[in-house]
């Protein structure tokens, strides 16, 4: 291949002076002329490929003879130009990189990093290419998604918190998408066994209301609003309650029945401005129920997550 066909990478850190071998990416021909002793401390496999002899062919080694560049001897390598960019900047010094474009622009990107660390037995590099795996800006958007990519790649742990982000949505009300071709209908059935079990937890939370031990809410005291609901409370006493309040309990469990997640019953919810909107008609509830309920809500949304963390569903092994 002659030389002018090759892109030469000029961006940071690859224009330090004191590289001493070039890495070329197969797919897309982009060089990027590296240090040695980086990439040998964060891969086994790079410091194997550096201890053979470079002056004669190695099967599979990535070397070959004569293959030289400004004096730098040559290693060709499979992945493209962007995945490669972004795995060998990480075998340097953060310090070194730090004025980098983001490393992990989108969570395809970010998958093929983690193979490749994996190809190369980065353990390091590994571990914290796991861990941009769930980051909320990949996962929020399309929880469902990111789902499918991280068990594509058996990737359990990281799966367990992409299932807690699919409890904000119905799961049975999900379109199609591509993705979900590379799971298997068992580990679907197990996502949504996860949201079943998830359901009655949280739904047990708007039921059994021993958790709510301040009673001096205006929706226990509002003799306006009082209707014909009582509620057991605090070690089962029993509380008369405004009607909004009764009503809105009765939708926070149809709500959490669907999206079991603390967010569903939390002060910016659906469910919450409209118990608000029906308490502002009170004059006597108004004046203290967005303060209350966000106090109320927030305790709610806590108890909710609680009875959550007590569910258990196994994504890497078939349910019993």
């Amino acid at each position: 291949m002659a030389d002018a066909a090759i892109i030469y990478n000029t961006e940071t850190p690859f224009t330090h002076d004191a590289a001493d071998i070039i890495v070329r990416s197969m797919s897309d021909n982009v060089d990027f002329p590296v240090q040695k002793a980086f990439l040998a401390a964060a891969s086994v496999v790079f410091q194997d490929m550096f201890s053979l002899p470079q002056n004669e062919s190695h099967i599979g080694s990535g070397f070959s003879a004569g293959n030289m560049k400004n004096g730098l001897h040559i290693m060709t390598l499979d992945e493209d130009e962007e995945t490669l960019g972004t795995l060998l900047r990480m075998c340097y010094p953060r310090w070194m990189v730090i004025d980098c474009e983001p490393l992990f622009p989108t969570l395809e990107h970010t998958l093929a990093v983690f193979t490749a660390a994996k190809k190369y037995a980065m353990d390091g590099v590994e571990r914290e290419v796991r861990a941009v795996l769930v980051a909320p800006r990949f996962i929020e958007q399309n929880p469902l998604r990111a789902f499918a990519l991280v068990m594509r790649d058996n990737l359990y742990d990281e799966a367990k918190t992409c299932a807690r982000y699919t409890l904000r949505t119905p799961i049975l009300s999900k379109v199609y998408m591509p993705e979900l071709e590379y799971i298997t209908a068992g580990a679907y059935y197990r996502l949504q066994k996860y949201h079943v079990l998830c359901g009655i937890a949280a739904e047990g939370v708007s039921q059994d209301l021993r958790w709510i031990t301040n009673e001096s809410g205006t929706w226990f005291e509002c003799a306006l609003c009082r209707g014909n609901s009582v509620v057991g409370i605090s070690g089962d006493r029993r509380k008369w309650v405004a009607k909004w309040w009764a009503d809105f309990m009765v939708e926070a469990k149809n709500a959490l029945r669907e999206r079991p997640c603390g967010a569903t019953v939390g002060i910016g919810s659906e469910v919450v401005q409209m118990a608000i909107e029906k308490a502002n008609v009170c004059v006597t509830c108004r004046s203290k129920v967005f303060r209350e309920m966000f106090q109320f809500c927030t305790l709610f949304s806590a108890e909710v997550e609680k009875a959550i963390d007590t569910v258990e569903v196994e994504f890497g092994a078939p349910l019993g």
